[in-house]
């Protein structure tokens, strides 16, 4: 128990620090994220009305708001902070890796094997549009491959690209292409 108390105590430093340094460029994010939801409750009320399926919709629209929650929130930072002050204290930090690399590993597959699955699972009806759940799909994606925090990782995502991060522009990728697809299904309707 003392071991969790003090692996709190020093995610929360770390947490508190992250969130001491949220600029606007944070909020301009969870605008993107929350206007992607928009879309898709847009889209999932018209789909309701014409009786068509869109829970879809709707699970959609959670999953982006809760990333842009997180955007503010840095849970994911905490989360990842706690268990290296964990791994660090009980002594196995230095065994972490080949762990971390195979939870990316698996995050990537599970990702391809989704995608793959969604298609061949549902029809063209069921499912309203490929790019929203590829978009979806890689925002998920990287949220767990920033959560699982390994080095190399990491360095790909925060390397920065016209004085953007990597992970950054993948995360403007996804809700892009989550726009644009409720925005064609829109035009379906």
């Amino acid at each position: 128990m003392d071991t969790l108390l003090e692996a709190l105590v020093i995610a929360t430093d770390v947490w508190e620090d992250a969130i001491a340094q949220l600029s606007w460029h944070h909020g301009l994010v969870v605008l993107a994220y929350f206007g992607a939801a928009w879309f898709c409750l847009v889209n999932a009320h018209i789909s309701r009305q014409n009786r068509q399926p869109h829970v879809f919709w709707y699970l959609g629209a959670a999953v982006l708001c809760l990333l842009g929650v997180n955007t503010v929130l840095q849970a994911d930072l905490f989360v990842t902070q706690l268990l290296r002050a964990i791994a660090k204290l009980q002594g196995w930090y230095a065994q972490r890796r080949e762990l971390q690399y195979s939870a990316v590993l698996l995050l990537g597959l599970m990702v391809v094997l989704s995608i793959k699955g969604l298609r061949s699972r549902l029809s063209a009806d069921d499912l309203p549009s490929e790019l929203v759940a590829m978009g979806l799909a890689a925002l998920l994606a990287l949220f767990a491959t920033r959560m699982v925090s390994a080095h190399g990782t990491d360095l790909v995502l925060n390397l920065r690209l016209a004085g953007v991060s990597v992970g950054r522009l993948i995360e403007f990728a996804g809700i892009g292409l989550v726009i644009h697809g409720a925005r064609n299904c829109l035009r379906l309707h």
